[in-house]
């Protein structure tokens, strides 16, 4: 898992939300050949895109494709082409946020520490990674909206997705909505500070209120995200005028469950924000947290290997990280886990993070293979090295809680 999971980490420079058309009637697909020949020429548009896989006189490819404008933006669609030689013969859309490699014939999709898989030379007209993982009885709620100053600035984007068990509890649709607005208000550097916001969320759990002007409780996932949707267009007009350029600020929340204990007493899900504010690149965020499902409480070190317990737990964390940095680079002696105050690269770090022994360590959660650590963007590699996950498997750990 830790090799592919490394390997995924540099691809996830191409992950963004993918929802687009396919055509699976063997003919060239209508818009595509113009667009494509505006770009580059007829002989070159076999290399246009990634080059996944090869065979039988076919090439599949995954690229960026745009509708109507042909601007690429921060959250564009993209698209698994198989072309004849130049002609584009077959498409097959890609919907979810995740990152892929190609490891012969096989698609490789990874959305956190999953991984599912495609043959390239079978594809269907579309694939959505994560259903494969959404247990039964999953509602999704979806809302997007977009904006812009005039028609010269940019299109900024805002996406939501959360796929939540029906009659998921209250909790839930507060905790989204204290990571939402403090992921907005961070975008213009308008947060209250990231140290404040486990405190925030769990008053307004113990004593019911608004969160950034609504009462989360009451309101559909949907009706957050229009609500925080607004704030984004607020906040951006604030600090742009109709004379500015006006930059590309887009945004993405998605939200999908990652394990349950069979008791059902305590839940994990997976957390995956995208910031885009101009720039070389956009900032992308994955975490797990597990929750008790009765009353919201966020699952610590403490609660799942216990003060004592933690140590060992950190010296296999501690081999793992190690392990990964020497397959890319020459590195003697152990790669410590811990994280100084500055290296904290999210907005959410209270949540993400906790202080053990006076340093700072991810947050451990629990899922279906193990206990998983996260570590964000730059707080353990390059940007280009990605999210990384170390998952230590239950059979080396000691669990104080019932699984």
């Amino acid at each position: 898992m830790r090799h592919l999971l490394t390997a995924i980490s540099a691809a996830i420079l191409l992950s963004v939300v993918f929802i687009m058309f396919a055509n699976r009637d063997g003919n060239p697909i209508d818009g595509l050949s113009t667009y494509m020949s505006d770009s580059i020429t007829e002989a070159q548009s076999r290399y246009y895109g990634d080059t996944l896989f090869q065979y039988d006189g076919k090439t599949v490819i995954a690229d960026y494709f745009t509708e109507e404008d042909k601007e690429v933006s921060s959250l564009s669609s993209y698209l698994l082409l198989t072309y004849a030689d130049t002609v584009a013969v077959d498409t097959c859309r890609v919907i979810g946020n995740g990152a892929y490699v190609a490891d012969g014939a096989i698609f490789k999709y990874a959305v956190g520490i999953d991984t599912i898989r495609y043959d390239m030379r079978y594809l269907p007209d579309s694939i959505k990674p994560i259903l494969a993982l959404l247990p039964s009885g999953t509602v999704e709620h979806r809302y997007t909206r977009s904006f812009e100053l005039n028609d010269s600035s940019w299109r900024c984007d805002f996406k939501f997705l959360a796929y939540l068990p029906k009659g998921h509890p209250t909790w839930l649709n507060q905790f989204i909505a204290t990571i939402m607005r403090n992921d907005i208000q961070g975008l213009y550097l308008d947060n209250k500070g990231a140290d404040r916001i486990l405190k925030e969320y769990y008053s307004i759990k113990t004593t019911p209120r608004k969160i950034g002007g609504i009462n989360a409780s009451s309101m559909s996932p949907e009706q957050v995200a229009v609500h925080f949707s607004k704030e984004h267009e607020r906040l951006y007009r604030k600090d742009f005028t109709e004379e500015d350029f006006g930059p590309k600020y887009d945004y993405m929340m998605e939200v999908a469950p990652a394990w349950k204990s069979k008791n059902g007493q305590y839940v994990t899900y997976r957390f995956y924000t995208y910031y885009y504010t101009m720039g070389a690149h956009g900032f992308m965020e994955e975490y797990y947290l597990t929750f008790d499902n009765e009353n919201g409480r966020i699952l610590g070190y403490n609660d799942i290997f216990g003060a004592n317990g933690f140590k060992k737990v950190l010296d296999l964390l501690e081999q793992e990280i190690t392990a990964q940095k020497k397959e890319f680079m020459n590195f003697d002696g152990v790669y410590s886990a811990s994280l100084e105050m500055d290296e904290l690269e999210s907005n959410a770090s209270e949540i993400q993070k906790e202080v053990y022994d006076g340093a700072y360590y991810p947050r451990p959660a629990l899922t279906n293979q193990g206990v998983v650590f996260s570590y964000q963007p730059y707080e353990k590699g390059s940007f280009a090295e990605g999210i990384l996950h170390f998952v230590i498997p239950y059979s080396k750990l000691d669990i104080k809680i019932a699984l």
